[in-house]
């Protein structure tokens, strides 16, 4: 399997994050260390987030043959333009750097300071040519949507150099409407980033660059579900086609997504908007096990071909990275049964 969905935080982001005494932050609490990403929202400092040793073990026991490595929120997009362009840099050399010993194993997204958008674009340049494989941009910056003409230079970037972007939930818009219940991450992240990605995709994103790779987490966030609904109001709307001819569906089918999801009807629905050559296998490791998408894979009873392709071809399709030709030992093997 290539697990493309799976976050390390790099050392120069955590010593910044650990200096501020407001959020995003990294505080310590009676409970640890936590990441505090907004207003009394947060979740620990896992230890796997930034020791890549317990990473490999992880792999070796879930049969992650290779992880595609990205910054989990808060990114950078709170910080100064200037701190955030130097922090980008450091952060993707860190990656690189952790990626270059063993290319079969390991690649990495660059983590980008979007709030200096035509520095975001040359640093996605030269973090592509250090041999990462594209970036992680989150669904809001700072409280500024995706869709702003400004970001347009991100993006016209990565089609030219063809590298996916992945779109990632932060800490959501809706968040005072959100914040019980546990409501901010089983629901106001994917209300989130599918607002980015629907205004992105309005604005007209892939007119410009029909070949541009995007890629939304968590199997599509709430787009399968409401592509229907999205095309008829569409439709019947003033504005509510923005820049597109044809429904807004057909230009949602070119995103990929990952199987994030817990939930067969979930994972059904995005293998219907997208289709089967767009989903891959994913696990938001730490804050998830592996074990859950195994299990909604397994619980959906694919083809075998479609099962091979969301493990890992569908991956090493879009992020040009190959698994290690001698996979990890399976349970059974490590055993001795």
């Amino acid at each position: 399997m290539i697990d493309v969905h799976r976050h390390y935080l790099a050392s120069p982001l955590r010593e910044a994050l650990e200096s501020r005494s407001a959020p995003p932050r990294i505080c310590e609490t009676e409970r640890g260390a936590m990441i505090e990403y907004g207003r009394r929202n947060g979740h620990p400092l896992l230890a796997a987030m930034t020791d890549l040793g317990l990473q490999r073990e992880a792999m070796e026991r879930d049969g992650i043959e290779h992880a595609v490595l990205s910054v989990g929120i808060p990114g950078l997009d709170w910080a100064a333009p200037r701190e955030g362009v130097s922090l980008s840099r450091q952060v993707n050399d860190e990656l690189a750097g952790l990626c270059r010993p063993d290319p079969t194993r390991l690649s990495a997204l660059a983590v980008l300071a979007m709030q200096a958008p035509a520095q975001a674009a040359s640093e996605l340049e030269r973090a592509v040519g250090l041999g990462l494989r594209g970036a992680i941009v989150y669904s809001n910056v700072a409280g500024r949507g995706l869709d702003e003409p400004e970001f347009r230079l991100l993006f016209e970037a990565a089609a030219a150099l063809e590298v996916p972007i992945m779109i990632h939930p932060t800490y959501p818009l809706s968040a005072a409407t959100m914040d019980a219940y546990a409501l901010i991450p089983s629901l106001g992240f994917l209300v989130d980033s599918t607002t980015a990605v629907l205004r992105l995709v309005l604005d007209g994103v892939f007119e410009r660059h029909p070949e541009l790779k995007l890629y939304l987490t968590h199997a599509g966030a709430l787009l399968p579900q409401l592509a229907g609904r999205i095309d008829y109001e569409a439709s019947r709307a003033p504005g509510g086609m923005g820049a597109l001819s044809a429904p807004p569906s057909e230009q949602l089918a070119r995103l990929y997504t990952d199987a994030v999801c817990a939930w067969v009807p979930a994972l059904r629905s995005a293998l219907e908007l997208v289709g089967r050559n767009r989903v891959m296998f994913g696990s938001d490791y730490p804050f998830w096990a592996p074990a859950r998408t195994v299990e909604t894979l397994e619980a959906a009873e694919l083809a075998p071909q479609l099962r091979a392709d969301i493990a890992s071809g569908n991956a090493a399709r879009l992020f040009g990275v190959a698994a290690s030709l001698d996979p990890p030992a399976s349970a059974t093997q490590r055993e001795g049964r």
